[in-house]
């Protein structure tokens, strides 16, 4: 299974349909929040497999801030990452995964690329495809999971 995820599009849509366009085939989308209604304009143009969740700029009942998935036989974690305080540290997003018996947790709003492995969890920012921060370029992440094994990496646009 290969997962196309962004972030923090802010209204772009050019941008995110770039990184679509440079992904390829994918088999799910995930937009990590900051505008949840670019997901739904994403998801009604490309007639997309999108999963969405909201960020601190979104306003309004529709969507969740967190949501777990059970795919390929593992758990990813996702949230926009606000909550979490990821601004100042990874710690409380890493125990909230681990609680939830995740391998995966997926992240945004600081702009800012980040793919690390901590212990057994793989941690994955994708950046902005909009408004990159921290010296990074707009980028998105990739993840494949084959036979039970993560590969994961940051493209930049």
């Amino acid at each position: 299974m290969k997962i196309g995820i962004i972030s923090d599009t802010h209204g772009n849509l050019e941008g995110a349909e770039l990184a679509l366009a440079k992904m390829g085939h994918i088999d799910l989308l995930i937009h990590l929040g900051d505008y949840y209604e670019d997901g739904i304009r994403l998801k009604e143009r490309l007639n997309a497999n999108i999963v969405m969740i909201k960020g601190n700029c979104d306003r309004g009942p529709q969507g969740e801030e967190e949501l777990v998935l059970d795919l390929e036989g593992l758990r990813l974690f996702l949230t926009h990452g606000h909550q979490y305080e990821v601004k100042m540290s990874l710690n409380r997003l890493y125990y909230r995964a681990l609680e939830l018996g995740c391998q995966i947790a997926l992240y945004g709003h600081t702009h800012i690329p980040e793919n690390i492995k901590k212990s057994e969890l793989l941690i994955l920012n994708p950046g902005s495809v909009a408004q990159p921060r921290g010296g990074s370029r707009a980028s998105f992440g990739l993840i494949e999971i084959r036979e039970g094994k993560i590969t994961s990496e940051i493209i930049e646009l």
